[in-house]
């Protein structure tokens, strides 16, 4: 059976302006005089420090919120490159989760960012925020390995009104693309471990070449194939990027990149785990059967996803204290997933065509289209920058009931089930998308050779569209249209005590737009649904950071007031006219964190990070769901001559699973250590053979990294407490991997 879909050839509006700007950008590069690049992977600081050259985490000296620069270095020694961002970013402090249930970077994961959960803040690729289209959502896996990344910044916060994307509201996790050598080269690797995992991977640089040495690209390629921790959850993934730099005259630099990704594995459809008496029966690691009569047989819960992610970027110095930097994009993502029934993670449930819920085949495919212009002007008091963020989205999901005869494996249309529209086997067949645009301006005012104080605004405008013909859960043909605008103040200081030490603070106010899923019940439509209002967060910080040569520190404290948080209506039970979802009360998050490494001599290093958080509704006091009590890191790093190694542990505290302080789970850690070895080779071609030897979670530890509750209406009887209906997620057990790569 095969499922097509049809893209729309549409030119949308914000492209058709991206590229009048392009053309405009072009026009000014004949006068521009000098222009100077800058890695977006380091801190800019040029503090010399042998503590910073090696920190996993570190904040810059012109900090102006909280942050944590982890370097590519850190992460290609204790990562696999098939390591998605939740797995680089976990490393840092008020980050949990980045761990997948079915192996280190074989499988979808999650992370909260001091307790805001996915969809509350930005992940941005090279300063474009990127994200699912029914919320600002992500798939782990979807778009960039770690093969792809050179370096990723986790702003615990807003930023400046110059941060863009839709969810700046709770901060953002920041990749930023690999550098392109100046000099032919390249790299090709083929690394094998537990669970028959196998990863290659081949880079290749072309370093400066052309008339004037003015052009530069790269190329790299991955393929992955593992039959995972998790029964009968294998997978295969692909991926090739392209990355080019043009210089045009002395002082414009085009950039083209593009990236896609392919990825097949099997697994269930919003896999929730298992519950205690099937882990007791099963094991832990019970994924998908292989029992064609079952819904859960693996053959039958297939997905398949492909996505693309491109931009071309000017950068230019116009002279005159002008430069601009503008970025022209446009992703997408295609998925369809077949599914042997919403079951399918019970081990026991027979395969069925007419009780429980049928099998499906969900499609879910969308297009993003979108421009970021920014312009800087520079003045004896300080820097004016100011810019637009333009972005449309179109999106097509459906999902359709089958039958599936286990003898012959033929799906066939199954029209008429409860679940579907009359008379059809279309569970939902909906329309969405959004236009929004996003002006900003700031003034990076000098106060003092010491003293930097920004001031900006920003303005939010997005134009939310749901519809039918088959809206999901309403069944009707809705036409919903909705509005959402604010303006956003900023104010940052950023304070240069001494060359190595410098302390900031922030004001800042954030957004969130109600997603889709605000507008699919049946009331969707009527006055008191529409009402919801946006989520926004007001946010104070104030931190430190010191960089020494053998020692870098930095520490921040923060107290963010969250206001309109969207829940679900308790009414809606009992009144069918009752809006789902309503906006109910808010939330205080609060905490302080910090980060350290110490360079010791003969290429030793120790770190250490850490949070104390909190999340507590105004309300009751409580805690919300989700929000660890605290998190720490630590371990040694050695990197001496030819010879690395690390050893990593991470610990996540106690959360709750449910509000109001109801489930507590118990924290959980891992620990991986790495070591590797470096041969240099004497050889026209190969320079370098390099062997990393890494057991990841070495400690064997299998705990429940999630819970999906049975009871989630607060209130009720047993709210709170274990049911035999709950499920689980656990830690993957211990694996080992090993790595050899040359360099040419």
């Amino acid at each position: 059976m095969k499922v097509s879909r049809n893209r729309s050839t549409r030119l949308p509006r914000a492209f058709a302006l991206s590229i009048l700007a392009c053309s405009i950008h072009a026009a000014f590069a004949a006068d521009a005089t000098d222009l100077g690049t800058v890695s977006a992977q380091g801190d800019g600081d040029n503090v010399p420090s042998k503590a910073a050259a090696v920190a996993p985490t570190q904040a810059s000296l012109k900090a102006t919120q909280p942050q944590s620069i982890i370097s590519r270095d850190f992460f290609a020694l204790t990562k696999n490159d098939a390591t998605d961002f939740t797995g680089l970013a976990a490393i840092a402090p008020s980050v949990s989760g980045g761990i997948s249930p079915n192996g280190p970077g074989l499988g979808e994961s999650k992370v909260s960012l001091r307790g805001f959960q996915d969809g509350q803040y930005n992940v941005t690729f090279d300063g474009i925020p990127f994200g699912d289209t029914n919320g600002p959502t992500h798939h782990s896996t979807a778009y960039f390995p770690a093969i792809v990344v050179g370096g990723v910044t986790v702003e615990r916060g807003p930023g400046n009104a110059s941060n863009l994307g839709q969810a700046t509201f709770g901060g953002s996790i920041n990749m930023f693309s690999r550098d392109l050598a100046n000099e032919f080269g390249g790299s090709t690797s083929f690394a094998f471990g537990s669970w028959n995992t196998h990863i290659f991977n081949a880079r290749a640089d072309s370093g400066l070449i052309g008339e004037n040495g003015d052009t530069k690209f790269a190329f790299s390629y991955q393929n992955i194939s593992s039959d995972g921790y998790r029964t009968n959850n294998s997978l295969n993934g692909s991926n090739y990027m392209f990355k080019a730099q043009k210089t045009v005259g002395e002082s414009t630099v085009l950039t083209l990149f593009l990236n896609h990704n392919a990825n097949d594995y099997y697994a269930p459809d919003k896999d929730n785990g298992l519950t205690m008496a099937q882990v007791q029966q099963f094991g832990k690691n019970f994924g998908l059967g292989n029992d064609p009569t079952k819904a859960n047989y693996f053959g039958y819960n297939r997905t398949d996803k492909n996505t693309d992610f491109h931009y071309i970027g000017i950068q230019s110095d116009l002279g005159n204290g002008w430069s601009i930097d503008n970025k022209t994009y446009y992703y997408d993502y295609d998925n369809i997933t077949h599914t042997g029934g919403k079951t399918a993670d019970d081990p026991t449930l027979a395969l069925s065509t007419a009780t429980k819920k049928s099998p499906y085949v969900k499609v879910n495919g969308y297009q993003v289209y979108g421009n970021i212009f920014k312009a800087d002007k520079q003045f004896d008091a300080g820097t004016l920058r100011a810019g637009l963020w333009l972005e449309e989205a179109n999106t097509n999901r459906a999902l359709f009931d089958y039958s599936i005869n286990p003898a012959t494996g033929v799906w066939t249309p199954h029209p008429g089930l409860a679940d579907a529209a009359a008379g059809t086997n279309i569970q939902y067949q909906q329309t969405s998308g959004w236009t929004q645009y996003q002006p900003f301006t700031e003034f990076e005012w000098k106060a003092t050779d010491a003293l930097t104080i920004t001031p900006g605004l920003k303005y939010m405008n997005t134009s939310l569209h749901v519809g039918g013909p088959i809206n999901q859960t309403s069944q009707t043909n809705d036409n919903i249209n909705k509005d959402f605008t604010k303006v956003l103040p900023f104010l940052t200081a950023n304070y240069r005590w001494t060359p190595t030490l410098s302390t900031y603070a922030q004001y800042a106010k954030g957004m969130l737009v109600p997603d889709i899923s605000s507008y699919q019940d049946t009331t969707a439509s009527n006055a008191n649904a529409t009402s919801i209002q946006p989520q926004t967060t007001t946010n104070y910080q104030l931190g430190l950071v010191q960089k020494a040569d053998r020692l870098v520190f930095d520490t921040d404290v923060y107290y963010i007031n969250f206001n309109n948080r969207i829940a679900t209506n308790a009414a809606a039970a009992t009144d069918p006219t009752a809006p789902s979802f309503i906006n109910q009360g808010g939330v205080i998050f609060k905490g302080i964190e910090g980060e350290l490494t110490y360079a010791f001599d003969h290429g030793i290093a120790a770190f250490v990070n850490g949070s104390i958080n909190k999340a507590t509704k105004k309300d009751t006091g409580l805690w919300v769901a989700n929000a660890p009590r605290s998190t720490f890191a630590g371990g040694a790093l050695y990197n001496n001559y030819d010879w690395h190694g690390a050893i990593v542990y991470k610990r996540t505290g106690s959360q709750y699973a449910l509000d109001d302080s109801a489930y507590r789970m118990s924290a959980f850690s891992t620990t991986d250590l790495t070591i590797a070895r470096d041969i240099i080779v004497p050889n026209n071609i190969v320079h370098k053979i390099s062997v990393k030897f890494a057991v990841y979670n070495v400690f064997n530890q299998q705990n429940i990294i999630s819970v999906n509750p049975s009871n989630t209406t607060e209130g009720t009887a047993g709210y709170g407490s274990f049911n035999a209906a709950d499920t689980f997620l656990f830690q993957p057990g211990r694996s080992f991997m090993t790595t050899v790569s040359a360099n040419f």
